[in-house]
């Protein structure tokens, strides 16, 4: 039973979906970036983030599964990890640039570049050592959220204490499934958050 839950949560908070979640979180947000924002354009991005860092890498990695490129959807080894990392880091690439050419809060295109960058750090650690994808990505999300609590911009901390939450229950998950370790798990947490904190408070 504690297994089903893990991967639940393990799909539910896949890497790939965080980009979309993160514009959700941004979205809903009071504060001057969202409001500008009409509902209408607010879906057109977020269908465009959604279709371009999760849609599409999904597609190429379920072709590199058919081909037998990687032999697992659910537990990669640190030899297949690579061709999604490059797969991700060259949608994240797109959908950065994509946003790059819309009207809206430089807070938006911020969180895509650190998204990339985060993604290229995955990959080049992936050499040497097996790092969790899962935590590093929902880091990226609970630094982005420390970065405009920071600066002001966001003044609810509950936000910050549901992303270290939500955190928790994915490491808990990804350490069920002996899917990664827990240094893997702690470093990639780590990782994800300062990472993504110093684009936010330098950028």
């Amino acid at each position: 039973m504690q297994s089903k839950i893990a991967k639940i949560i393990s799909y539910l908070f896949h890497p790939l979906l965080m980009p979309t979640y993160a514009f959700l979180v941004l979205f809903s947000i009071k504060a001057y970036f969202s409001l500008i924002i009409p509902m209408e354009g607010k879906i057109r991005i977020l269908l465009l983030i959604f279709i371009v860092t999760f849609i599409f890498p999904v597609m190429v990695i379920l072709f590199f599964r058919s081909t037998n490129v990687i032999k697992s959807l659910y537990q990669l080894g640190r030899q297949e990890r690579k061709f999604p990392y490059i797969t991700t880091i060259a949608f994240y690439l797109m959908a950065y640039y994509l946003l790059k050419n819309v009207q809206i809060s430089p807070i938006f295109h911020y969180f895509t570049f650190g998204a990339t960058v985060l993604s290229m750090a995955v990959f080049a650690i992936n050499f040497f050592w097996k790092i969790s994808a899962h935590m590093i990505a929902i880091g990226g999300l609970t630094g982005m959220l420390l970065g405009l609590a920071f600066t002001g911009i966001v003044g609810n901390p509950y936000l910050v204490v549901i992303a270290v939450f939500i955190a928790g229950i994915v490491g808990f998950a990804r350490l069920q499934l002996n899917a990664n370790t827990h240094a893997q798990v702690y470093s990639g947490f780590l990782l994800g958050v300062f990472g993504m904190l110093y684009l936010s408070l330098y950028f």
